[in-house]
């Protein structure tokens, strides 16, 4: 039932197609290998069956273009996920919206995480080792780059971050190009990676009026 739900979703997916389907972990390298797909959605019971620990041995190039649907959704299961090469992940509960965003941002050789998950992958601090020395990536940036880029990470957009900075959306589409090129950093998913890997106090959420 859920596969075949999950089947019915991506097929309302207008600029995709769905090219093969695999039942178990045997079938899903057999498949991949064999039709080559762009984007691979796999649910987590497939990619890891034994576990956390076997996200690291996912077929060679599966993990790659994976967009991984987290049945239970938990941060041990996120981190392991992003750590073995996962392109996107969704929980299950995700919206219908945000599996065609990662099916195309993965296709184009991007990332996804919806914006809750960003939140919560950097707001567990506890788990991620501090750094005593300013990190060599901040050095590159100025101190407004620095702003956005611990903004970015903490999961909000554009409008929320010119909001918060009180620049013009413009102002801040520049800085975050050119966080991006400075950091060499594919897309913002990435940005919220580095913000989480060097243990970076990204701020709270805007609360809603």
């Amino acid at each position: 039932m859920y596969r075949n739900g999950l089947l019915v979703l991506l097929s309302q997916i207008a600029d995709a197609d769905v090219v093969g389907t695999a039942v178990d972990r045997e079938e899903l390298a057999h498949q991949s290998a064999l039709l080559a797909p762009d984007v691979l959605v796999a649910g987590a019971s497939l990619v890891v069956p034994d576990g956390v620990a076997a996200v690291c041995r996912l077929p060679s190039g599966v993990s790659s273009g994976t967009v991984m649907v987290a049945e239970s959704d938990t941060d041990e299961l996120l981190r392991a996920a992003l750590a073995a090469g996962v392109r996107s992940y969704l929980p299950l509960s995700a919206p219908r919206e945000d599996f065609g965003a990662a099916i195309r941002a993965v296709a184009a050789g991007g990332a996804f995480l919806p914006t809750d998950v960003t939140r919560r992958l950097v707001g567990n601090f506890h788990l991620v080792p501090r750094q005593a020395d300013e990190p060599m990536e901040l050095r590159l940036l100025s101190e407004r780059e620095r702003q956005v880029l611990l903004l970015i990470g903490g999961g909000r957009t554009n409008r929320e971050i010119a909001r918060n900075l009180q620049l013009s959306e413009a102002t801040v589409k520049s800085h975050v190009s050119r966080i991006l090129a400075k950091l060499k950093l594919r897309d913002r998913v990435h940005v919220a990676q580095l913000v989480w890997r060097l243990g970076l106090d990204a701020p709270r959420p805007l609360q809603q009026p």
